[in-house]
């Protein structure tokens, strides 16, 4: 993250500029800092909860970034010693640079948002748990699922990436075909636009390593129909999809066809994004084998 780097330039810069080994402890309070900002749910609040497993955590990661400090500082005055020279900077220099990185992180990542993904995967693997153990299968709606109706209740700023391995999660237990039917569905015709979880599911539609081990049909063609008629969803689908393709032919009758693809080539459209849609169809055309595409025709 752009935004952690500041963090680490401060300890950096201070051996540089010559600081003495006194500051240490200054860039390891304010990096102790900025993981009680980030990370508050590994800083309990109430000292009840202060529990020997948690202060041992909290501890670890003190230590690991206060060894992380030792070593930037050094390599700081390591350069600075090497090449004769000692940066011309005031000592609160290198610290406001690594004190500006915690208001930088919280301004571009939410922690609680993190720590509500966190919480719908564990109870995601929860229920999968329970679905293995013999409780109820998927029933015939989207709110008879608890698993598709999390998925649903997911905010819309959440981490993409965090909402593909959440779809991912549902999508291990039995039931999965139909549920991710109801997924389809449940964006083709609800009112709500759900922007974050139709880029979850193109990011897991089109993950190489999760498709080698594809146990539902028409995953891909899912994914496609997730980004609709949005350029930016589009160019990310075909993106992903083209190498995946080229990778695992085999995959061809799970992707969308030609024609579908065709439909979605409007003029409006960037021509890099039609550049990337033709590309498309015209690897689905060439892993197409013969007689399907005769039998097409």
């Amino acid at each position: 993250m752009v935004a952690t780097l500041p963090l680490y330039l401060g300890p950096l810069l201070a051996g540089l500029s010559g600081l003495g080994w006194s500051a240490i402890p200054v860039f390891v309070a304010l990096m102790a800092l900025w993981l009680v900002v980030m990370r508050p749910q590994d800083w309990p609040r109430r000292v009840a909860l202060w529990t020997p497993a948690v202060v041992l955590a909290a501890a670890a990661q003190v230590a690991i970034n206060a060894v992380i400090v030792v070593i930037l500082f050094g390599i700081g005055r390591g350069l600075g010693g090497v090449g004769g020279f000692v940066l011309p900077l005031p000592p609160l220099v290198p610290v406001a640079l690594s004190f500006l990185s915690i208001p930088l992180s919280r301004m571009v990542w939410n922690p609680e948002t993190a720590q509500q993904m966190d919480q719908f995967l564990d109870q995601a693997l929860d229920q999968i748990h329970a679905i293995n153990r013999g409780a109820p299968q998927v029933g015939a709606g989207a709110g008879a699922d608890p698993m598709l109706k999390t998925l649903l209740d997911l905010p819309d700023d959440a981490d993409p990436v965090l909402t593909a391995d959440a779809i991912a999660a549902a999508m291990c237990a039995p039931g999965a075909a139909l549920r991710l039917s109801l997924l389809q569905d449940e964006l083709d015709h609800g009112l709500v636009p759900r922007n974050g979880l139709r880029e979850g599911l193109i990011l897991w539609a089109t993950d190489t390593v999760r498709a080698a081990d594809d146990r539902v049909h028409g995953v891909q063609l899912t994914g496609f129909l997730a980004a609709g008629f949005d350029a930016r969803l589009l160019e990310l689908f075909a993106r992903r999809a083209l190498p995946l393709l080229q990778a695992q032919p085999g995959l061809w009758s799970s992707y969308p066809d030609t024609a579908e693809i065709g439909l979605a080539l409007e003029d409006s459209l960037p021509e890099a994004v039609q550049d990337s849609l033709r590309a498309l169809a015209a690897a689905v055309e060439a892993a197409t084998p013969p007689e399907e595409r005769l039998s097409e025709a």
